[in-house]
């Protein structure tokens, strides 16, 4: 029942590929939930660079 499934579901490829060539905006951000994913990820790099350039200062200085 499994494969049975999958088989059965309707084709949607030319509708999401209308919907992906339409748009001006980047590939990256064409997606539904993208910028959700892609601001999440943003935050997350940034706290991680923030905090790597902080320890650094610090070790740097001899604070650590």
């Amino acid at each position: 029942m499994l494969l049975v499934d999958i088989f059965t579901e309707p084709n949607h490829v030319i509708e999401r590929q209308k919907f992906y060539q339409s748009s001006t905006l980047p590939i990256y951000l064409r997606a539904p939930r993208s910028r959700l994913y892609i601001g999440a990820f943003s935050v997350g790099f940034v706290a991680a660079m923030g905090g790597t350039s902080f320890m650094i200062y610090n070790l740097i200085k001899g604070k650590a």
